[in-house]
C-alpha cells in the first residue's frame, strides 16, 4: 500500500506540478536574476523585466526607457549595440575542390573577409582583409539601435577574397542576436562545411535619443 501511495503521489504532482512544488520567487532560488509578478526567476536583463540580482523585483520600462544592462535599473534613452567580428577559425582546405584543395595558388592561407548587413543599418559593414587560418578583426563593425537588432536577424557573410579569379564565399547565414547575446556580450556562430567558428563581440552605448 505505501509504494502504491507513493507512485499516486508521484502522479499527481507530475500533472500539477506548481502545487507540489516551489512556486515562490525568492533570493534564494533567483540569486542571479530578478523576480516578476508571476513569480517567474528573469536572468537575462531586458526592457520587459529589467532589475538587479538577489530576487529583487523586476521592474517593466516605461515607454521612452530602456533597461540599463549593467546598472541593471530602467534609464530614460536609447540603447545602441555595436556588432564587431573579432576571431574565426577555417578549415585548413577548401572541402569542394578534390584537384586543387589550397585555398590560394601558392598554397598560402585565404585572405579572409566578413561582411554583415545589419537591421536598420545603412549600408553593409566590412572588416578588412586578414590572411589567416585564424583571422582576427579590429574594424567593421555595424552599431544600431538594440531593439531592431532582436526584431530582426543580420545578414553574415564570409569569404576568402582572390585577385585573380572569383572569391570563394564560405558562407552566408542569417543570424538573430538574443537578450541572452546581450547580456553576455558575444555570440559564435558557425557555418559548414568550412568555417568551424566565427566570434562577434557585442558591445553597447546609451543616450537620450
Amino acid at each position: 500500500m505505501n509504494r502504491l501511495a507513493s507512485v499516486l503521489l508521484a502522479l499527481t504532482c507530475a500533472l500539477l506540478l506548481p502545487a507540489c512544488g516551489p512556486s515562490e520567487c525568492t533570493p534564494d532560488n533567483c540569486r542571479d536574476g530578478c523576480c516578476t509578478a508571476e513569480a517567474e526567476c528573469i536572468r537575462e536583463q531586458r526592457d520587459d523585466a529589467c532589475g538587479p540580482g538577489g530576487g529583487a523585483a523586476c521592474e517593466g520600462c516605461a515607454s521612452g526607457s530602456v533597461c540599463h544592462l549593467e546598472q541593471q535599473t530602467c534609464i530614460v534613452g536609447v540603447m545602441r549595440t555595436r556588432v564587431q567580428p573579432i576571431r574565426a577559425s577555417i578549415l585548413d582546405h577548401d572541402p569542394f575542390d578534390d584537384e586543387d584543395p589550397d585555398w590560394d595558388l601558392d598554397g598560402s592561407p585565404p585572405d579572409v573577409v566578413v561582411e554583415m548587413r545589419c537591421p536598420s543599418a545603412p549600408e553593409r559593414s566590412r572588416t578588412e582583409t586578414v590572411q589567416s587560418l585564424e583571422p582576427r578583426w579590429s574594424s567593421g563593425s555595424c552599431q544600431v539601435v538594440s531593439s531592431n537588432l532582436l526584431k530582426n536577424p543580420i545578414e553574415i557573410s564570409i569569404f576568402d577574397v582572390d585577385d585573380f579569379s572569383l572569391d570563394d564565399e564560405f558562407g552566408t547565414v542569417h543570424y538573430q542576436v538574443t537578450p541572452a547575446d546581450l547580456n553576455r556580450g558575444w555570440f559564435e556562430i558557425d557555418i559548414p562545411e568550412v568555417v568551424t567558428s566565427l566570434t562577434f563581440f557585442l558591445s553597447h552605448t546609451y543616450s537620450e535619443h
